[in-house]
């Protein structure tokens, strides 16, 4: 029953984004689709059952991330706000406060380097690419943003693999007693930060081939803010990942409307 709770828990907030993810992808497809010889377009199934695999194939490794959280997270340190109180019935952290204010911290200031580094970057770009990653304003796509990217994503990457890789070379180094060193923590946030800019890298070679500078600067930002979620999920919480992530997508797309009015 405990670790039916914790799944349920996890797996309601991470469906959340995959369903927004789902259905703002619908007009990529289309384009894809749209690109097929009528001969090819025959043999592929219709659009909504294609949404429907893609939904599910994302369900199936949120849920495996989320069973390897629960197996791994408690064992090496990491926690959840959540499964704390509704599972576990364990007192507010007296430190919520303070992690709160080191989440929007680290978002706020993660945003404005990716936004510094993204702009330098772009003139070496292609420029589908650069146009790609300067859409037009979108409530729902920042929405989606910030539920799958903020909470999916965590439970995928900060919950799963970042725990699993933290009690695996625990358990092969047996470096730390009762808990992990530090140096294996680092070790996997670093670990589980170039994942996070090697799964971006399939839907940029959608768009433009894999240059060298292009797979750089998805390495780049994404493995800057994955270490920084990474670190907040050791420090604090996932919680204080997702917080940190959410707010990220929520300050750049603050700062591009600002900069939009100025130039």
């Amino acid at each position: 029953m405990v670790i039916l709770k914790q799944f349920g828990i996890l797996f309601v907030l991470g469906s959340v984004g995959i369903v927004m993810f789902t259905i703002t992808s619908i007009p990529l497809i289309e384009q894809q689709l749209a690109k097929l010889s009528p001969e090819r377009l025959e043999k592929v199934p219709p659009l909504w059952t294609l949404m429907l695999l893609q939904g599910l194939q994302y369900s199936v490794l949120l849920a495996i991330s989320i069973l390897i959280g629960i197996g791994c997270a408690y064992r090496v340190g990491l926690n959840s706000h959540l499964i704390d109180h509704w599972v576990f019935h364990t007192t507010k952290s007296p430190s919520f406060a303070i992690e709160i204010k080191w989440s929007l911290g680290v978002g706020a200031a993660a945003a404005i380097v990716l936004l510094l580094l993204d702009r330098l970057m772009q003139p070496a770009l292609p420029e589908a690419l650069r146009a790609a990653n300067n859409p037009e304003p979108s409530g729902l796509n920042l929405l989606t943003a910030m539920s799958y990217g903020g909470i999916t994503e965590e439970i995928l990457l900060r919950w799963g693999l970042m725990s699993l890789l933290v009690w695996i070379v625990w358990k092969v180094l047996k470096q730390g007693v009762t808990l992990p060193s530090q140096g294996i923590y680092q070790g996997a946030i670093v670990l589980a930060a170039l994942v996070f800019g090697l799964l971006h890298l399939p839907a940029t070679a959608a768009i433009v081939p894999l240059t060298t500078v292009v797979i750089i600067r998805a390495l780049l930002l994404n493995g800057i803010a994955g270490i920084a979620f990474g670190w907040l999920f050791w420090q604090y919480s996932l919680e204080a990942a997702m917080l940190a992530h959410i707010s990220v997508h929520a300050f750049t797309f603050v700062l591009n409307g600002l900069l939009a009015r100025l130039v």
